[in-house]
């Protein structure tokens, strides 16, 4: 599987024959305690029974291994999973848990997944050395050429020195798996009278979309009235998920490495 991202695949790989400078810690984003807190409690009651109170499994699955977590950006797969459950796999949906609570569930489960990676010996600042295996002018290349990333991206520009602002760890997650926190996310809803709207989405679940339209005016529709056209500015990387080969992660990687103030 190529999506190994945190995972110790990582070491296996030579090191490289030149070791790189000393480079500063870089932190990473201060958890929100009171929201782990909240969602631990909130975890138990709901989730708890099957998933063990630390998330670590019993009944079903340990979700501090699962993909719906590693792969989460604020809720985008955790809390569909929440809302709708999973019908074959025997897992309830939880339609009346409030908006908050959802989000502090969400926060627990990153904090006991970050946990879970430390004790499993791939601590945030994991040596730059055990992940710098690729080659940055291949990695250059494939940005400008196949990756096709300068549709979006400029290495002076808005990735000027993104090696400073990210961990090596933190900054391959990025690099597959941006943060939608720093884009708009876009729709347009069709009527069943054919009356369309455009404008940024405010809310996506399962079942309802709600949004700041063109005139101004926020409005939402259950999903199962209205046609929906979503326009989000990640499909690109997302797309890239089926393309990527390890060697091209690796030499992409090695190339946003450079990318130093």
């Amino acid at each position: 599987m190529r999506l190994f991202l945190l995972s110790l695949a990582f070491v296996s790989f030579a090191y490289p024959q030149v070791q790189p400078t000393h480079q500063p810690a870089r932190k990473r984003p201060v958890e929100d305690m009171a929201a782990v807190e909240r969602g631990r409690a909130q975890f138990k009651s709901t989730c708890g029974f099957c998933h063990g109170e630390d998330a670590k499994g019993s009944r079903a699955p340990d979700l501090t291994r699962s993909s719906v977590v590693s792969h989460d950006d604020h809720g985008s797969t955790i809390r569909p999973v929440i809302r709708q459950g999973i019908v074959e796999g025997g897992m309830p949906s939880f339609p009346n848990l409030t908006e908050s609570q959802v989000d502090d569930i969400v926060a627990f489960l990153h904090h006991q997944m970050l946990a879970a990676q430390n004790s499993n010996g791939v601590p945030s600042g994991y040596p730059l050395a055990k992940l710098l295996t690729g080659n940055a002018e291949a990695g250059k290349a494939y940005f400008e050429g196949a990756g096709g990333c300068t549709q979006c991206h400029s290495a002076t520009g808005d990735l000027a020195g993104i090696a400073d602002k990210y961990t090596p760890i933190d900054l391959q997650q990025h690099m597959v798996y941006p943060s939608a926190k720093s884009v708009t996310k876009t729709a347009t809803v069709t009527l069943p009278d054919g009356t369309r709207y455009e404008g940024k989405i405010e809310h996506e679940d399962a079942f309802n979309i709600g949004m700041i339209c063109q005139d101004g005016w926020h409005r939402s529709w259950p999903l199962d009235q209205v046609k929906v056209e979503v326009h989000d500015p990640l499909q690109a990387h997302r797309d890239l998920m089926t393309k990527y080969t390890d060697q091209d992660i690796h030499n992409l990687f090695a190339y946003l490495e450079t990318l130093k103030k």
